[in-house]
């Protein structure tokens, strides 16, 4: 900006008593200071004009946030599986007290192979362990789809279902056990079983005949995708017979919202004609 000469004051005068030249001179300082304050106001308009926009909100923090808020339910989930676990013992501790009475012990036994069936305790014994996991390629091609990578829920499913068709007695998926009323879904790029978060390699343990479950899981044709995929894509799908395998026992709850008891079904007489 240019320097702005200041001049000494001097009693004001008419425009009429100047000289011409001094007039002149007079309206010359005034366009230049003119020339000046708007040059000058340009200036900060294109300062103010080039500052920078609010940078947006930190994506990093708001993952980081969604991350937090993840494991916290996982934690809580964590400790209610603990606290049914906790009501469980003392149930299982007041069903021993009362074995003690000859009354109660045909009650008792059934209620423990009720409690077999429905997967509430754990169990051990001969079985198939089959192994799922994503793909061990390095580099995806440009025109493949990176779905076709990996291991989705509904492979888990079919392998499931493969299973219990074989006489499966008991199946746990990463230390999971499946009852009666387990889901296996997705959620977004997620994988939950019993609501519990998954990620792979996923380890299905069935406890049966080691001989006919291998057999099964061989000859099934609702793997035959998930199998055209091992090969295509290397996914990862092993199986191997165990000798022994341990389950845990199911941890979550088990509510009924519209399943309620009913009346016993009546006992056919055989020698009555129908």
């Amino acid at each position: 900006m240019e320097n702005v000469r200041v001049f000494p004051h001097k009693a004001a005068t008419s425009q009429a008593a100047l000289p011409f030249g001094t007039f002149w001179a007079a309206r010359q300082q005034v366009i230049l200071l003119a020339l000046v304050g708007l040059a000058l106001g340009l200036l900060l308009a294109a300062q103010f004009q080039s500052r920078p926009l609010k940078a947006p909100a930190d994506t990093d923090s708001a993952r980081d946030r969604a991350a937090q808020t993840i494991q916290g339910l996982e934690a809580e989930q964590a400790d209610l599986k603990k606290q049914i676990a906790s009501l469980r013992a003392q149930i299982d501790a007041q069903q021993a007290a009362a074995t003690s009475k000859e009354s109660t012990a045909d009650i008792s036994q059934e209620l423990e192979k009720q409690k077999l069936v429905s997967g509430l305790v754990a169990v051990k014994g001969p079985g198939l362990r089959v192994v799922l996991d994503d793909s061990t390629a390095s580099t995806i091609p440009a025109n493949d789809d990176p779905a076709l990578y990996l291991v989705h829920e509904y492979h888990l499913r079919d392998v499931v279902n493969v299973l219990w068709g074989a006489g499966a007695e008991a199946i746990a998926i990463n230390g999971e056990r499946l009852v009666s009323t387990s889901s296996i879904y997705c959620v977004g790029s997620t994988i939950l079983v019993n609501d519990t978060r998954m990620s792979p390699p996923y380890e299905i343990l069935a406890i049966g005949d080691p001989a006919t479950l291998d057999a099964a899981i061989a000859q099934a044709e609702s793997l035959r995708s998930l199998k055209s995929r091992v090969e295509v894509y290397d996914l990862q799908f092993q199986v191997s017979r165990e000798s022994e395998l341990t389950l845990p026992a199911y941890s979550g709850s088990l509510s009924f919202r519209y399943a309620t008891a009913g009346e016993p079904l009546p006992t056919p007489n055989p020698g009555k004609q129908q």
